[in-house]
């Protein structure tokens, strides 16, 4: 007779991701971090967050560090630049194999929880083989991306089909794994979540008053990398029509340079082109209850972006009460109900775009409504849902969901 799961019983998890916060990105990969944070309540968890360098030397001397509970390692990812993108998974899990064998010797984990098909997944399921532990994986924003590399699609797709389960943020990723050939019993849509404690509505002009910004005048706010995808030269472009209606509009982008480069100096050229030099605040990369204070500081938040999953600050705007105009990517339709914003199409569509901005502007919202539909989107929430993945995959699962792995030979 099997012995049922004991619900009491913490699973032992490695999470194992290139992005994660670390002592030179304090900011890198916060929703991987604030997922993992939630989930100390219900799990033991060990994270390792490889940090790629090249020369091939260490990065930095803070390799191991404690957060929120939680042993972080950050041993470094030995790769080769420029042509060599398709090995990276590969390098990954040789960087890593040394480090994982140690920290099995004290944690004997249960699982391996990985972030991103590649590289990162793909070194997990490498890992998971090597080790003899099954693998969870959640799929995020540039996956879809990645599909059509000629080298990384084909990689991303084998290891979404050898994890025991995938997540995914959003429903098109979800359609990816499953179009890549994974069961759909063993693909789960799990959304991020938002803090309802940090992100929570604030007087506007309080919030503009701490920021050292007028309290008069019309304010938009966009958050996010500064990367073309990400599409602030977007919202810039509308701003000289928006203008007539709006004469003391100004566009507040808060972000700094990522992985994808920094478009801030091409956003600056933009707008003296367009006159809008006066207009414009690049704000740079903020901490999380600064970025707070610019949500509550904004009339209307906005995301032009061409490529999502499930963003973050999305349901950060709508937690703080403010409105959201967003292009249809990712998830973002099912995150932005009518009461809430206005999903206007194609990220390029700059009419679409205007027209919506215009209409956010002008219209009463009820940001008590706003604020109530985003309060039910926690990460504690997003918390049980991937505990209950964990554990179908883990040592506490029936013995019919016996991973796969030990079954399949190893690439």
């Amino acid at each position: 007779m099997s012995i049922p799961p004991d619900p009491a019983a913490r699973p032992k998890v490695l999470l194992f991701t290139t992005v994660f916060p670390n002592p030179t990105q304090p900011l890198h990969g916060l929703f991987v971090a604030e997922r993992a944070r939630h989930l100390t309540d219900h799990a033991d968890i060990r994270v390792m967050a490889p940090v790629a360098r090249f020369p091939w030397r260490s990065w930095c001397r803070d390799r191991r560090r404690q957060e929120h509970g939680m042993v972080v390692e950050h041993p470094t990812f030995r790769y080769v630049p420029g042509l060599f993108k398709s090995l990276d998974g590969l390098f990954l899990f040789l960087s890593s194999v040394r480090t994982v064998a140690r920290l099995r010797a004290q944690f004997d984990f249960d699982l391996i929880d990985a972030h991103f098909a590649y590289p990162d997944g793909f070194a997990a399921v490498l890992l998971g083989r090597l080790f003899r532990r099954p693998v969870t994986l959640t799929l995020r924003g540039t996956e879809i991306q990645m599909a059509d590399f000629p080298l990384r699609g084909p990689i991303s797709r084998w290891t979404m089909r050898r994890a025991d389960e995938v997540i995914a943020v959003s429903r098109p990723l979800a359609d990816l794994a499953r179009e890549a050939g994974v069961p759909p019993d063993r693909v789960t849509v799990i959304e991020n979540g938002v803090d309802d404690e940090r992100f929570r509505p604030v007087d506007r002009v309080a919030a503009r008053r701490r920021l050292g910004l007028s309290a008069d005048g019309t304010l938009i706010v966009s958050v996010g990398h500064r990367s073309p995808r990400k599409g602030f030269q977007r919202v810039q472009r509308v701003l000289p029509t928006l203008l007539r209606d709006f004469p003391a509009l100004r566009f507040a982008v808060v972000g700094g340079p990522g992985g994808e480069g920094d478009n801030g100096p091409d956003l600056e050229r933009q707008a003296r082109a367009l006159g809008l030099a006066d207009r414009l605040i690049l704000a740079g990369a903020r901490p999380p209850e600064e970025i707070a204070q610019w949500l509550n500081a904004a009339d209307v938040f906005v995301l032009a972006s061409d490529l999502e999953g499930c963003p973050n600050v999305v349901w950060e705007a709508l937690a703080c009460g403010r409105p959201v105009v967003a292009s249809k990517v990712g998830h973002v339709e099912h995150m932005v109900p009518a009461f809430a914003g206005i999903v206007f199409g194609e990220a390029e569509d700059g009419p679409a775009l205007e027209n919506a901005l215009r209409e956010a502007l002008r219209r009463p919202w009820n940001s008590g409504a706003i604020r109530n539909f985003a309060a039910r989107h926690t990460w504690e929430g997003v918390a049980r849902r991937v505990l209950s993945v964990w554990r179908r995959v883990g040592p506490f699962a029936q013995p019919s969901t016996t991973p796969s792995f030990r079954r399949e030979r190893v690439l």
